[in-house]
């Protein structure tokens, strides 16, 4: 079960503009306090609506940072707890909040409170290149600030899932597959062995919205998210589980991963089969002329510039240029 709680929105949007792909920011209160009360009773409101004790995972997601005392009150935190703890069947609870927003006392003091079920912090890590991170993400952290992290929370008895973006803007098809497979190298050396893979979507307000209007840029293909998911069960068996995350969010998606249209429906309910028991054999029998015309042109696609020079004549393209999807 996941739970979408509105809230006062994520402080890095406030701070920096936020992450170049993400328009969460849209389905929040825009920087006005949420108090404690209203988080309890947005709660209290899914808890009158559905039976949570037939789910043994739930997420509670506020769109921003579940530890950032500024986004979320230790009491609200406290209330939401004290209501999962009617809850026998649960036995795991997700949250998700940036690692520079979670500070060890207030993730200890959850732990403490769900009462021995498990505390899982998903976290957006996007890419171990500090360049895709910093410039095309806007992330405002380094692989090194993750090291640390983990470290702690495999201290503190917290699982943690990273969150890998597929495709950010300024890169190409192919070289988006190979960020994703460096990545995985990096956190594997690490220990980890599970992390999911954020496909990106098109919302609006964000820097992605703005390149794809201008068709500056596409949604990956669901080709590439195949081998993508083919290269890394070959690579790391069963040493690492890569879950794809359904694109489907609290705000509106324009576009969205996708092939040719003719097997773009085939292949979306093959990935949801292979999310199940982590198994690429699920895509062997499935085929499409678009293989060889538009992914393969997709693939083949290469740009001599580096990422900084990408990102500044595609941004001075957005200032100069009017809509060209209009």
């Amino acid at each position: 079960m996941i739970i979408f709680l509105r809230s006062t929105g994520c402080e890095w949007v406030d701070k920096t503009g936020g992450c170049t792909m993400c328009g969460f920011y849209c389905a929040t209160s825009h920087g006005r306090e949420v108090s404690a009360d209203d988080y309890i009773r947005q709660f209290e409101h899914i808890a009158d609506t559905v039976d949570l004790g037939e789910y043994p995972v739930i997420s509670v997601y506020n769109d921003g940072n579940m530890f950032n005392e500024h986004e979320m009150p230790l009491e609200a935190i406290k209330g939401i707890c004290r209501q999962i703890d009617e809850y026998s069947g649960i036995k795991k609870v997700v949250v998700e909040s940036r690692i520079d927003y979670s500070p060890e006392d207030r993730v200890l003091a959850m732990k403490k409170l769900l009462n021995g079920r498990q505390l899982e912090l998903a976290f957006g890590f996007e890419s171990a290149n500090p360049q895709v991170m910093n410039l095309c993400i806007n992330k405002g952290f380094t692989s090194h600030n993750f090291d640390i992290f983990f470290e702690r929370m495999q201290r503190l008895g917290v699982l943690t899932k990273p969150l890998l973006l597929v495709k950010p803007p300024f890169l190409t098809e192919s070289e988006s597959v190979a960020d994703i497979l460096q990545t995985l190298d990096y956190l594997a050396s690490r220990g980890v062995d599970y992390v999911d893979l954020e496909v990106t979507t098109v919302e609006k307000n964000t820097v992605v919205h703005a390149l794809w209007e201008h068709g500056l840029y596409r949604p990956p293909w669901l080709w590439s998210l195949v081998d993508l998911l083919q290269r890394a069960e070959n690579r790391f068996g069963d040493r690492m589980r890569v879950y794809v995350s359904p694109w489907t969010y609290s705000v509106e998606s324009l576009d969205w991963a996708h092939n040719c249209g003719e097997c773009d429906q085939e292949l979306v309910r093959a990935v949801e089969e292979y999310n199940y028991r982590f198994d690429t054999g699920v895509f062997t029998d499935i085929d499409c002329s678009c293989i060889d015309t538009g992914w393969g042109k997709a693939t083949s696609e290469q740009d001599s510039r580096s990422i900084p020079e990408r990102i500044r004549d595609q941004l001075a393209l957005l200032r100069s240029t009017p809509d060209m999807r209009r």
